[in-house]
């Protein structure tokens, strides 16, 4: 169906209870694929949301009206967050029973946060479950869930060699779900007790102190934006996602600090959002948001040196650092930069995350005390510090033991 607004042309059809918009008209790209927005025949705007759903998974859809797009989208959003889930809870009757299985229960726990967490968490949690807790609890029932095979799923994990973070993110994961489930009821065979996973296992690769000099040198000699970025790396353990969100009207200058408050990363493009300009749909879009977690928005120290070396390309408080542009570089572009450098200064590959894990070492290793080095990496408890990011190498224990034996001596 074509229709006309007198500024905009439309080419509407509509398909599995979902309408579909497209524009002729650059101007009218508000309109995106998969909101369920139109403007109707009448000159009103409409909007659908859904009310809940039938254990069969079938849809009941409500409807807002309003004069404009921007109106009945304002008035649908402030709907949906007066129903339970958003608007996209599934529970008008009973979907769920006591047979429901792990991967029954997530589909609805995860449809119950949708809007309530941000989209980059939403986009961890479904790669969390896609990728470690559904391949092996996803066809057993909520019921016979146990301490047992839950002991199993962190040992299988560790054999495939996650990290104690991946493994500490997917039992918090798992923990959210079934405490979903038992809210509605359902519950596990037994209580389940979520061990601490410890990070005692693989040591962290870092440079070795001659290859961090050299890699140091060469940034302080070819100085340039870019480079003052990963020297901000290494003396403020810094993420690569938060130097990618950081603009020049983030460092005060007089107080000589750095203000951390937004971060940037690719996740999956959720709502299904065209790109403006193509038209297209992206699997993936980047996001630009708060930082992981409320520790994580602080303010650092900024460095003497790294002070100098700031004034020297300060721009305008809009512009972002590293692009000096009002668009940031984006995470994967600061890795290939990053791993390019690398190869020209002859130092062995090595990912960027390992400079935070390197300035954590090398305050531990001058005896700075954990509680400044946790609040400076933004991490949320002390004990995350300790089991995340501390692996002093064998080469620096074992100066350490030398020295003992020389005093003792």
């Amino acid at each position: 169906m074509r229709f006309s607004n007198g500024v905009f042309r439309y080419t509407m059809f509509a398909w599995s209870n979902n309408w579909y918009v497209f524009i002729e008209n650059k101007e009218a790209a508000m309109c995106r694929k998969g909101e369920n927005i139109r403007k109707r025949k009448d000159g009103r705007w409409e909007a659908r949301y859904i009310k809940y759903r039938e254990p069969d998974g079938k849809i009941h859809y409500g409807s807002i009206y309003g004069k404009s797009y921007h109106e009945v989208k304002d008035k649908r959003n402030q709907k949906i967050s007066e129903l339970p889930g958003y608007g996209h809870q599934i529970c008008k009757t009973v979907g769920l029973n006591y047979q429901a299985t792990f991967a029954t229960v997530t589909e609805y726990w995860k449809q119950s946060v949708r809007y309530v967490i941000k989209d980059s968490t939403f986009s961890n949690y479904e790669a969390i479950l896609k990728n470690q807790l559904l391949p092996q609890l996803g066809d057993i029932q909520i019921r016979k869930l146990t301490n047992s095979r839950i002991m199993q799923l962190i040992q299988r994990k560790k054999e495939q060699g996650l990290s104690a973070g991946t493994i500490h993110v997917a039992l918090s994961v798992l923990r959210n779900v079934l405490n979903f489930a038992a809210k509605k009821g359902i519950y596990t065979a037994e209580p389940i007790c979520y061990p601490h996973i410890s990070a005692s296992g693989k040591e962290v690769k870092i440079m070795s102190l001659t290859d961090y000099q050299k890699l140091e040198k060469f940034l302080l000699t070819n100085m340039n934006e870019f480079h003052f970025g990963l020297l901000l790396c290494m003396h403020t353990g810094i993420r690569v996602g938060e130097l990618s969100g950081l603009r020049w009207g983030d460092i005060d200058f007089a107080q000589r600090k750095i203000r951390i408050q937004r971060t940037v990363l690719r996740i999956k493009n959720l709502d299904h959002t065209a790109n403006p300009n193509t038209g297209k749909v992206p699997k993936t879009i980047l996001y630009i948001g708060p930082p992981k977690t409320e520790q994580s928005n602080r303010e650092i120290p900024l460095p003497d040196k790294l002070l100098f070396h700031a004034r020297r390309f300060q721009g305008k408080d809009s512009t972002y650092i590293l692009s000096g542009t009002e668009k940031c570089m984006e995470p994967r572009i600061i890795q290939r930069r990053y791993a390019a450098l690398l190869k020209t200064c002859e130092i062995p590959p090595i990912k960027i995350h390992a400079l935070r894990h390197q300035f954590s070492c090398r305050w531990v290793e001058h005896g700075f005390d954990t509680k400044s080095l946790s609040e400076i990496l933004g991490h949320t408890s002390v004990r995350t510090t300790l089991d995340l990011y501390v692996h002093i190498q064998a080469e620096t224990k074992r100066q350490y033991m030398n020295q003992m034996i020389g005093q003792a001596m």
